[in-house]
């Protein structure tokens, strides 16, 4: 049995019955994501470009939760974001959980990099969340119930030496689920923004390839390992779900010792 197919904590019963939507849901922790939810009782939709991996998971999601299922989408489209989502919500009456994961990094260095790989690497990694939260948002508001999660990245806190597009846009979209969290709690919705710490996915694996260097030991996590964390503190009243206690150190002493911190983040 594979580590993905071990059945998950069921989360108290928190997700039996509700409408979750994944995007970047082909692979990795999306995928991961989806099937924890299926599995903890929650009616999942898969949205990612990847038709054969969508056509796959979904015989995975309606085994474990009939009704559940995948949708081909381009999240960077936002108009087809949009219509996807407003068909999930016809067939199924509503959308309770938004999980904005899909992303991308343009792997390209700072010589070589263009404004045009900036701005793809925005409309998925900010405009397409952006467009999704706002979809979905004003029916939330009317059942004052919700949950959003945002999946951003430890580099939109600590930027490692680059081009800079991937962070730029993962901290672009922090500052986002932070903004609207404080209007949104007050009424119902739980947003969350999600710092996963490294995994060994395909965009992971292609950093390293690029020449990240390997992260510390204890900064790597499993998918199946960051996905129950993040459904563990959804719906929690707390902004920030990280995945890495010694991320969230190295954040205190980039405040604390900002001239040190930057000495040595600059070699690494």
């Amino acid at each position: 049995m594979s580590r993905r197919s071990r059945r998950p904590p069921s989360y108290g019963g928190r997700y039996r019955g509700q409408v979750a939507v994944v995007t970047g849901a082909s692979a990795g922790l999306g995928a991961q994501l989806c099937l924890d939810l299926a599995r903890a009782g929650a009616t999942v939709i898969g949205l990612a470009r990847n038709a054969l991996r969508l056509a796959a998971l979904a015989e995975e999601l309606d085994g474990a939760s009939p009704g559940s299922h995948t949708v081909v989408c381009d999240v960077a489209d936002t108009d087809a974001l949009r219509a996807a989502l407003g068909d999930i919500t016809a067939t199924h009456g509503r959308i309770d959980l938004l999980v904005n994961n899909a992303a991308q990094d343009p792997g390209v260095r700072l010589v070589d990099i263009t404004e045009q790989d900036y701005r793809r690497t925005f409309d998925v990694n900010f405009f397409a969340p952006v467009a999704a939260t706002l979809a979905v948002v004003p029916s939330m508001l009317a059942r004052g119930a919700g949950t959003i999660i945002n999946v951003s990245s430890d580099g939109g806190r600590l930027p490692s030496p680059g081009p800079g597009a991937y962070p730029s846009s993962k901290a672009a979209l922090s500052a986002f689920s932070e903004s609207t969290s404080f209007r949104l709690g007050p009424k119902g919705i739980h947003v969350h923004v999600v710092y996963p710490a490294f995994m060994a996915t395909e965009l992971g694996l292609g950093a390293l390839e690029r020449g990240l260097r390997q992260p510390p030991r204890l900064t790597v996590r499993r998918v199946e390992t960051v996905s129950r964390i993040i459904l563990a503190g959804a719906g929690t009243s707390s902004l920030e779900i990280s995945a890495s206690r010694l991320i969230d150190i190295a954040m205190v002493f980039r405040y604390v010792l900002p001239r040190t911190y930057h000495r040595g983040r600059k070699r690494w």
